[in-house]
C-alpha cells in the first residue's frame, strides 16, 4: 500500500508519460477505459440505472481505427453482446474483425452503488489482467469518465498516466473555484458570493444579495461541490422585510428552500452544506434565457481545443436538470460562448488541467443583445461528450472554429439532438435488440451517404426503461423534428410490445 504523498509522488512521475489518446500520430496504443462515475454513494442511488452511464464510453472503440491500438474496458457488469455489437456498427470505417480482437472486455460482476474504479482496486485478479494488457506504460494511458483520488490511487496500482485532471486540482471546478477562475480569465459571472464555509455564510450572503437589490426575486444556494443541479437550492424573497432581513432569512430559509434535483431534505443538505461550503447567486431572469455549454480539450502539451458549443435542454419541475442538447449552439450567440469556453480553457491548461471539460453558461437577452455569464466548470466528461463523440465517429468530420459548427468532410454542416433521458417505465418492455431492430425497420438509422439519422446509446438502461440517442441532421430544427417522431415510433413500438406480454 503506498501512502498518500507517496501516491502523487508516483502519480506525477507517471503523467510525465501521458500523451493524448485522441490525438494523431504518437497517441497511446494501449488504452485503458474504467469509465466510473466517481460519486459517493448517496450520489449514486439518485441516478437511475447509473451503472449503463459506464456504456457511454463505448465511443472510444472508434480508436481502434488505429491498426496497432488496444483497448481494454471493464465495467461493473457485463455489456449484452448485442450492445457491443452495435458500437461497432457507429463506426463505420473500423474493420471490425480485425478490431475484434484488440478489445478486451472485463466486468466486476457487482452492482453495489459504489464507484467503479474502487470496485476494479479490490480485486487483485481485474487488477493483475489490466496490468498484463499494458506492453509499455509509457504507450498506455487510463482514460476515466471523472477524477478522484480513487482514479489517481487505480492509475498508480496500473503505472499509466491518467487521462483527466489531477484530482488535487479539482477546487478549480467547484463552484467557488469555477467563479474565481472565470474572474481570473475575463469571463463574466452571475452577480453573488463565492467562498461560503457554512449555513452561516449562506444566511449572511442571501441577505447581503438581496439588501444590493430591494427587487430580486430568487436566489439560487449551490454547494460548491455537487454533480450537474443535484446541489442547488432555490429561496425566494416574496415577501421579504425591509429590516431583519438576516433573521428572516435564517427563519425562512429551511422551509422556503426548493431543490432542483430532488428528493433531498433540508437537514441533510444542510451537513453538506457546513461540510463543503458553496456560492450565492442572483437567479437570472430576463425577457429570454438560454443555457448554452462549451466542451474543450485540453492535451497535456499545454493545446487548448473547442470540441461543441451546444445549448443545453433542462428539465424537471424548476428547469434545472440536463435532459439533452442541441449542437451547434444557437447561431446568434455561439461564436461569444466560443470565445468566453477558450478563455476558461486556457486558464484551465495554464493549471495544467488535462482531459475533456464542459464550461457552462447562463445567457440572459436584453433586446436584441445577448449576455453571458460563466456558471460552473466541469473538470469530467459531461452529458454532451458522448453525442460529440459518436457524431465525429459517424461522420468523420471536425469542428470549424471559424463558424462554431461541426463540417462533414465536403464542407457539409452538421448538427445533432441529444438526451440520455428518453426514458418510461414502458421502455422496460423493450431490449437492446428491439431499439436497434426499430431504427432498422423505420428508416431511422443513421444513414453514412445522407448523413441524417438516429444513434443510441446507453442501451442496456432498457432494464429500467431508458436510453439515450443522438439525432443527427443538417441543422438543429430537422434533428429536434426527426427527434419527435423517433419517440412517437419508440413509443407505439413499446406499447405494441407491452400489449402482446
Amino acid at each position: 500500500m503506498v501512502d498518500e504523498s507517496g501516491e502523487r509522488v508516483a502519480f506525477k512521475a507517471n503523467q510525465r508519460w501521458l500523451s493524448d489518446p485522441f490525438g494523431g500520430t504518437g497517441s497511446p496504443r494501449t488504452v485503458l477505459v474504467v469509465p466510473s462515475v466517481s460519486l459517493d454513494s448517496a450520489g449514486l442511488v439518485k441516478i437511475p440505472g447509473v451503472n449503463h452511464y459506464e456504456e457511454r464510453l463505448l465511443f472510444l472503440l472508434q480508436l481502434l481505427r488505429r491498426p496497432r491500438t488496444e483497448i481494454t474496458y471493464i465495467t461493473s457488469e457485463a455489456i449484452a453482446p448485442e450492445v457491443v455489437d452495435y458500437a461497432f456498427d457507429l463506426v463505420p470505417s473500423l474493420p471490425r474483425a480485425h478490431a475484434r480482437g484488440r478489445l478486451t472486455l472485463l466486468d466486476c460482476a457487482s452492482r453495489e452503488p459504489i464507484p467503479l474504479s474502487a470496485k476494479v482496486l479490490r480485486r487483485p485478479d481485474l487488477l493483475a489482467r489490466l496490468r498484463a494488457a499494458v506492453h509499455d506504460p509509457a504507450d498506455a494511458v487510463l482514460v476515466t469518465y471523472n477524477s478522484t483520488p480513487v482514479e489517481r490511487e487505480l492509475a498508480v496500482a496500473l503505472g499509466v498516466p491518467l487521462f483527466a485532471a489531477d484530482p488535487d486540482l479539482a477546487p478549480l471546478g467547484s463552484k467557488t473555484g469555477s467563479r474565481e477562475l472565470f474572474t481570473g480569465a475575463g469571463v463574466p459571472v452571475v452577480e453573488g458570493l463565492d467562498g461560503l464555509r457554512d449555513t452561516a455564510d449562506v444566511v449572511a450572503a442571501l441577505a447581503e444579495l438581496r439588501g444590493r437589490d430591494a427587487a430580486m426575486g430568487t436566489a439560487m444556494v449551490k454547494l460548491n461541490d455537487s454533480f450537474g443541479a443535484g446541489g442547488n437550492v432555490l429561496f425566494s424573497f416574496a415577501g421579504a422585510p425591509s429590516t431583519g432581513l438576516a433573521d428572516w432569512v435564517r427563519r425562512e430559509l429551511p422551509r422556503r428552500a426548493v431543490f432542483a434535483s430532488p428528493p433531498d431534505t433540508w437537514e441533510d443538505y444542510r451537513a453538506k452544506l457546513d461540510s463543503m461550503g458553496g456560492v450565492v447567486e442572483r437567479f437570472v431572469e430576463g425577457e429570454e434565457t438560454a443555457s448554452p455549454s462549451a466542451q474543450v480539450m485540453l492535451s497535456p502539451d499545454g493545446g487548448v481545443r473547442l470540441l461543441t458549443t451546444h445549448d443545453q435542454v433542462l428539465g424537471g419541475a424548476e428547469k434545472q436538470i440536463f435532459v439533452g442538447c442541441t449542437f451547434p449552439a444557437r447561431a446568434e450567440y455561439r461564436m461569444q460562448v466560443q470565445e468566453l469556453a477558450l478563455r476558461a480553457g486556457r486558464a484551465l491548461a495554464a493549471r495544467s488541467v488535462v482531459g475533456v471539460c464542459s464550461i457552462d453558461f447562463v445567457s440572459v437577452r436584453t433586446g436584441g443583445q445577448w449576455h453571458h455569464h460563466g456558471l460552473e466548470v466541469n473538470l469530467r466528461m459531461g452529458g454532451g461528450t458522448t453525442p460529440y463523440f459518436l457524431l465525429h465517429s459517424l461522420v468523420e468530420g471536425d469542428y470549424d472554429p471559424t463558424t462554431a459548427q461541426y463540417r462533414a468532410p465536403d464542407g457539409t454542416p452538421v448538427a445533432f439532438y441529444a438526451t440520455d433521458r428518453l426514458y418510461q417505465d414502458a421502455y422496460r418492455a423493450l431490449a437492446p435488440a428491439d431499439v436497434i431492430a426499430l431504427l432498422v425497420d423505420e428508416g431511422l438509422q443513421y444513414r453514412v451517404r445522407d448523413r441524417v439519422g438516429v444513434a443510441a446509446y446507453m442501451l442496456g438502461a432498457l432494464e429500467i426503461g431508458r436510453f439515450g440517442v443522438v439525432v443527427i441532421g443538417p441543422d438543429t430544427t430537422s434533428a429536434l423534428a426527426d427527434y419527435r417522431r423517433l419517440v412517437s415510433v419508440v413509443d407505439e413500438w413499446a406499447a405494441s410490445r407491452a400489449a402482446r406480454v
